[in-house]
């Protein structure tokens, strides 16, 4: 079961395309004004710093502090935000004057967060220490701090958790009246330099600031849209020689623009990889290093490290999906693994690969000492941050938002913790259930993917969480081809359409459907401009697929050979009684029940009549039970998710039954009386003695077999060899034998 989901609804806008105008409408914009200026970010279009929670007395306290000659300390996180954070505090504070450190703590030894013994060092060091991207939760530390005589700054943007911590100032852009909420942590930072310095010199850490703005998926409406299209305008152009060098080993390409693509794919990843494997060190000297020879030294080592994350993330994942392959997710709609020795600072990344790949909020945790400590994405439209709240008794601490969060729990209480986190999930979920979602943007012809459209579209950028890149939604569009391209055939590439309409269009890591695809498709994908051999063309980038009208390949061998397949591994006894239905239910429950279909065109009428179910052939690859149809069933895979089977075209054999009941204990068994077409397609398969004993005489001469049911008769009864695909392999011994004494004979010719 699936369902497709449209963001923008039809509308109208003077001077916009339907589609533009629908786009727009969407993000919020309803006038023609409103168009202008967020398609045109301007820096007229950031607000005021000082009109920000706790900006004025940050402010009072900082410049206080550096007239007494104090040293401060700047608190930072370890990953690309906080890092960003740090650097543009680090360089504003310098600048006016102040004598200042950071200090950024090591994610395996200390966590996220300010924390006790951190803050007794720093007293010894400083007498202020300024929090950036963190703090919001630290009560204790603030605490602590205050009784040491150290002030205490807090800058953060995560939400906020009942009692605030007594800081001398708290800066966060969602305690107050500030126009925009959502800035990132070196949002924040880039706000108090500007209130510090003015917006003229502040404005520099533009590029800083959106790079951490894209890779710490805040939405990018508002002032964070402008602060992602002006930075990366600045990013393109640094002279940064830590972000030059950075671009450089990410294989960005010099003098042209920088994408947010290629921030959140490229360059940050690559930020943030020091403090998933090692320290953040590195990233923070990148950033505020002035020599090009130590920039380019320092990046290289990001790079390695990178590289080496994506290893051990990939080993992570693998291990975490082992442990995912041995639940019922039937029964389940979230999912929590938890194991030894796996790096804490990749086990966000590997909650995001379970929550992609099954669409349930995911948790991955690593065992340190007598804790836990993991990461957690959601999925749908779960709060993670309020599933967890609920859960808050059973952790030691936690934080974050609505789509990721952190937490540190003890070992011993991780089977209450599964439990009471699944029940957290289904009480947000009600009645309703985590249906794989594919949300597009609006319905499409296919002549409407031109250059022109792709260049329009463009404008809607920089794309990321709040305003993704469109994508639409294009029905039962024909295919005049489709084949594996890349390595290994790893990726699709299709023609759409034909003639003047045709279009090109490729889908990633989707080669494996080249040889089963039908006539045509619904597909969801984005419009954008394709560069080979100096010729523009439009293609479609396709996201997800879908059945058209059309949901089956029809290969007549196929089905014959499958209805083989199944009449000859029949078991011998009794047969089982399933019950009759005299008519199709009107709906289906979201999961637990398998329609199956032996004949081509009743698996298409079952799509026809459930369009929004799953379409399978031969088995369903999907543990989480969704309702499904499957078409050609091979009875000796798995179906043990589901508890309600029904047999659209009948059984080919009162014996199927028992196949069924023994393959899916305990499941409910129903079938309709044997329809005309599979009557017609097991008569078709019948063999006479003679036509065997022909088919026997062309094999052992060298020419192929005419019936198909032929090669696994004769294989039964010991005259042939067959390899594991049911094709002819060699030939065996004569003997004297009698076509009955092959279970498959006799069952075509009942």
């Amino acid at each position: 079961m699936f369902k497709l989901t449209q963001r923008a609804q039809p509308s109208s806008l003077k001077g916009y395309p339907d589609y533009l105008a629908a786009l727009l409408c969407a993000r919020g914009i309803k006038t023609p004004a409103e168009a202008e200026a967020f398609l045109n970010p301007a820096r007229e279009q950031l607000h005021d710093p000082m009109a920000m929670h706790g900006m004025a007395e940050a402010c009072r306290v900082i410049r206080h502090a550096i007239s007494r000659g104090q040293t401060i300390a700047v608190y930072g996180d370890y990953d690309a935000d906080g890092v960003c954070a740090s650097a543009i505090l680090m360089e504003t504070l310098a600048e006016l004057g102040a004598t200042v450190f950071s200090y950024i703590p090591d994610r395996q030894e200390e966590g996220y967060g300010l924390n006790t013994d951190a803050v007794r060092e720093i007293s010894r060091k400083a007498g202020l220490v300024i929090s950036v991207d963190c703090g919001i939760t630290a009560v204790e530390e603030a605490g602590l701090a205050k009784e040491l005589g150290l002030q205490i700054i807090i800058t953060d943007h995560h939400a906020a958790q009942g009692e605030l911590p007594p800081a001398d100032a708290l800066v966060h852009p969602a305690l107050g009246s500030y126009p925009f909420p959502s800035l990132c942590g070196a949002g924040v930072a880039f706000k108090l330099a500007c209130a510090l310095m003015g917006e003229e010199p502040g404005i520099r850490y533009l590029d800083l600031a959106a790079l951490a703005t894209i890779a710490d998926l805040v939405p990018l409406m508002g002032e964070n849209r402008v602060i992602a299209s002006l930075g990366l305008k600045a990013l393109a152009e640094t002279q940064r020689p830590g972000l030059v060098a950075l671009m450089r080993v990410a294989g960005a390409k010099e003098g042209t623009g920088v994408s947010a693509s290629q921030v959140g794919f490229q360059l940050a990843p690559r930020l943030n990889a020091g403090g998933r494997l090692d320290t953040a060190e590195d990233a923070l000297k990148l950033l505020l290093t002035r020599d090009a020879g130590e920039a380019l030294v320092l990046a290289a080592r990001l790079d390695d490290l990178n590289h080496q994350r994506r290893q051990v993330e990939k080993e992570v994942v693998e291990a975490a999906q082992m442990q995912v392959a041995k639940e019922d997710l039937s029964l389940s709609r979230s999912l929590v693994v938890a194991g030894e020795g796996w790096l804490s600072g990749v086990v966000g990344l590997a909650a995001g690969k379970l929550s992609e790949r099954y669409q349930y909020p995911a948790i991955v945790l690593t065992r340190q000492g007598e804790d836990l400590v993991g990461s957690g994405r959601s999925a749908g439209n779960i709060d993670l941050f309020a599933a967890l709240s609920a859960c808050a008794p059973l952790m030691k601490r936690f934080g974050g938002h609505k789509m990721a969060a952190g937490m540190t729990l003890d070992k011993k209480a991780l089977p209450a913790f599964r439990e009471a986190f699944d029940q957290a999930v289904r009480e947000q979920l009600g009645k309703d259930d985590l249906i794989p979602e594919t949300a597009y943007d609006y319905p499409l012809g296919l002549e409407r993917v031109t250059v022109e459209n792709a260049r329009l579209l463009s404008r809607l950028s920089p794309f990321g969480m709040g305003n993704p890149a469109p994508v639409f939604l294009l029905e039962d569009v024909p295919l005049s081809s489709a084949r594996a391209v890349g390595n290994g055939g790893a990726h699709l590439k299709l023609s759409l359409g034909e003639g003047k309409e045709s279009r090109d269009a490729i889908a990633f890591s989707q080669g494996h459907l080249a040889e089963k695809l039908p006539g045509a498709a619904t597909m969801v994908g984005a419009i954008e401009e394709n560069r080979y051999n100096g010729r523009v063309t439009a293609q479609v980038n396709v996201k997800a697929l879908f059945p058209g009208k059309t949901a089956y390949l029809f290969d007549p061998l196929r089905e014959q050979r499958a209805m083989l397949k199944a009449l000859a591994a029949l078991p011998e006894g009794d047969t089982a009684g399933p019950r009759f239905l005299d008519a199709l239910p009107d709906a289906l429950p979201t999961r637990g029940t398998l329609l199956v279909a032996w004949c081509h065109e009743t698996a298409e009428d079952l799509h026809r009549r459930y369009p929004r179910l799953l379409t399978w052939t031969g088995a369903v690859d999907d543990p989480r039970g969704f309702s499904a149809i499957l078409y050609l069933p091979d009875w000796g895979r798995d179906f043990s998710r589901f508890d309600r089977l029904i047999m659209a075209d009948g059984l080919i054999h009162p014996q199927e039954a028992v196949m069924m009941a023994n393959t899916v204990a305990g499941a409910e068994l129903f079938t309709y009386p044997r329809s005309y077409l599979l009557d017609a397609a097991l008569q078709s398969l019948r063999i006479g003695k003679d036509t065997l004993r022909e088919a026997y005489v062309d094999i052992k001469q060298g020419r192929e077999a005419a019936h198909p049911a032929a090669l696994p008769i004769l294989g039964d009864l010991g005259l042939i060899a067959l390899d594991a695909e049911g094709a002819f392999a060699g030939m065996k011994e004569i003997r004297r034998c009698e076509p009955n004494e092959s279970a498959l004979y006799r069952r075509l010719n009942d």
